[in-house]
């Protein structure tokens, strides 16, 4: 063979090696081309009665809002609302508070904005009487947040609350939190406690429910041949053990033993519970002076904000219970 004969041979391989790459990226130019992925979005429920509609946030949408956080967690992704009092901007530590339950008539979304502006009032209030800065965090579907409001603990909603704290601190710039929880409030308190957060320095957990989650009906969740309840609950009962001990940390357990909503024994059960695995936990009896004896919002909030103070258990208890 001569040289032409094997120069020729060469020059016809990279031919072919460039026909087939020009023919691949044609193929690949008018091949169907999969779908864009869409960015993800959090639901919000607006209006009601018939002009009720659910509208569709993106990040963007979100943090342009006013007093808004927007929360990744492997669930998905929320847009959590929350209010400030101005003292809250680059505090050492805030009080942050979480409400209880909702009923379904309290849920229309043309509400939710009505009590996003009195829990303002409520913040601002609280920061001047208690003299410590005030954060309220408005839960799934309540206070203008994005999602749906369901009663019992559910294992997102303290997760979500969770990124949400995150979140918050970095947009306000406090580094630790004293919780205030009434109700279902509380029970998320316990939840955080147990995903593990260390930068809660105060834990004011009022009227809570800390085991099974209780039905409409009276009963309680079903659960499996071990008594664990379905992967969608998280029970801070059964997963107490897993409550990192903070030193510093002061857990305090407040309700009426005649509640007729979350049962006092329950509460007694919890923080004894908290206080058998090393935690620094007071039991605290007060009087409520709803018609259920179940609302213990303000002397909670008095808790948390001297334990902020750094006030003892004694005086603490002298203060949220007296009349």
């Amino acid at each position: 063979m001569s040289k032409n004969e094997g120069f020729l041979s060469v020059q016809s391989m990279w031919v072919g090696l460039a026909v087939a790459a020009v023919a691949m990226f044609g193929w690949r130019s008018f091949a169907p081309q999969p779908d864009t992925p869409q960015a993800p979005v959090a639901f919000l429920n607006v209006g009601s009665g018939a002009d009720a509609h659910v509208d569709k946030l993106t990040r963007a949408d979100c943090v342009a809002r006013e007093g808004r956080v927007w929360t990744v967690t492997s669930d998905g992704v929320e847009c959590i609302a929350y209010v400030a009092s101005p003292s809250a901007q680059g505090a050492g530590t805030v009080l942050l508070y979480l409400s209880g339950d909702y009923g379904e008539n309290e849920l229309a979304g043309s509400k939710q904005e009505t009590e996003r502006q009195s829990y303002q009032r409520r913040a601002s209030a609280w920061a001047e009487q208690r003299g410590v800065p005030v954060v309220v965090l408005g839960r799934p579907g309540l206070m203008g947040s994005s999602g749906f409001h369901m009663l019992g603990g559910r294992r997102d909603e303290g997760q979500v609350i969770d990124a949400a704290i995150d979140a918050l601190k970095q947009t306000l710039g406090f580094r630790q939190i004293a919780l205030v929880g009434q109700s279902g409030g509380a029970r998320i308190i316990a939840q955080l406690m147990v995903i593990g957060r260390r930068d809660i320095t105060c834990a004011a957990m009022g009227s809570g429910a800390y085991d099974l989650p209780r039905l409409r009906d009276g009963g309680t969740t079903g659960t499996n041949i071990f008594g664990e309840p379905a992967k969608r609950f998280m029970v801070p009962m059964l997963r107490a053990g897993e409550i990192p001990v903070v030193p510093g940390r002061r857990g305090f357990v407040i309700g009426d033993p005649r509640d007729q909503v979350a049962p006092f024994s329950e509460q007694k059960a919890w923080a004894e519970k908290l206080a058998t695995l090393g935690h620094a936990v007071l039991l605290i009896e007060v009087q409520a002076k709803d018609p259920e004896f179940h609302g213990t919002t303000d002397k909670s909030v008095l808790a948390a904000s001297l334990c902020m103070q750094d006030k003892s258990d004694a005086e603490i208890k002298a203060a949220v219970t007296a009349p």
